[in-house]
């Protein structure tokens, strides 16, 4: 099992076009084979960090994943103001 907290930085001025993205990605995300957790949040201190919460069964699901985002047509790279933080966790 693949489990990691996902820490985004979007630009101030995309934020609500990646807010609108994000509400139709996550329900289809959550139906790809082997995911098993795809939480997102926004912070309320700093509205431009978005948090997301995955969990998948192995390595193949989350590669597939990947490419199910490039599919949906998101170009999240265009949104964000520096790379991704991923923090990967052990499930207990």
């Amino acid at each position: 099992m693949l489990a990691f907290i996902a820490t985004l930085s979007v630009k101030q001025e995309a934020v609500e076009e990646f807010k609108a993205a994000m509400r139709d990605a996550i329900p289809k995300v959550r139906q790809e084979p082997g995911n098993h957790a795809y939480i997102g949040h926004q912070s309320p201190e700093q509205p431009t960090t978005f948090v997301f919460y995955e969990q998948y069964e192995n390595e193949a699901a989350l590669q597939a994943h990947r490419e199910n985002l490039a599919a949906l047509g998101l170009n999240l790279q265009t949104m964000l103001s520096a790379p991704p933080k991923i923090e990967f966790l052990t499930l207990l």
